[in-house]
């Protein structure tokens, strides 16, 4: 019996850990996807799509591959067996949307672009149990 409350104890220590080193990472992230977005936020994006008109257009793209960490799928997994919202993956998709968005517009800065037309984005569902989400983010760069 000892022993049996000895490796739940060590479970649930390294439970902790891991959650917290998670919880840590996710704070980071979020933290610098905020400067970064601040930092860019003069260069505008609509979904309209690009016109050949004067100015000169060029595609863009920006990728970006997120995993969950461990804590979440166990809570995304109780949460599937009761159903409704997945809140703990909704945190994770919008980190991948909006890191995509952010290399998209660090690469229309790097060529002097002010707008992005077009912008389309794409996900993907990667790894066998869905331990990952790909967002691959597209537009036009516009040079006036």
């Amino acid at each position: 019996m000892d022993g049996l409350i000895l490796k739940i104890a060590i479970m649930l220590v390294l439970f902790s850990i891991g959650w917290g080193f998670g919880r840590f990472i996710e704070q980071k992230h979020l933290k610098e996807l905020l400067e970064h977005e601040q930092r860019l936020s003069h260069i505008r994006i609509d979904t309209n799509k690009f016109q050949q008109s004067e100015c000169h257009g060029q595609l863009i793209t920006g990728n970006v591959v997120i995993s969950h960490d461990y804590f979440k799928y166990i809570i995304a997994q109780i949460q599937n067996f009761f159903g409704g919202r997945l809140t703990t993956y909704e945190s994770v998709v919008d980190r991948a949307r909006r890191e995509a968005i952010v290399r998209l517009k660090q690469q229309a800065e790097n060529i002097g672009a002010k707008h992005i037309m077009g912008l389309r984005l794409s996900t993907t569902e990667l790894g066998m149990q869905g331990g990952m989400v790909e967002v691959f983010a597209y537009g036009t760069a516009i040079k006036h």
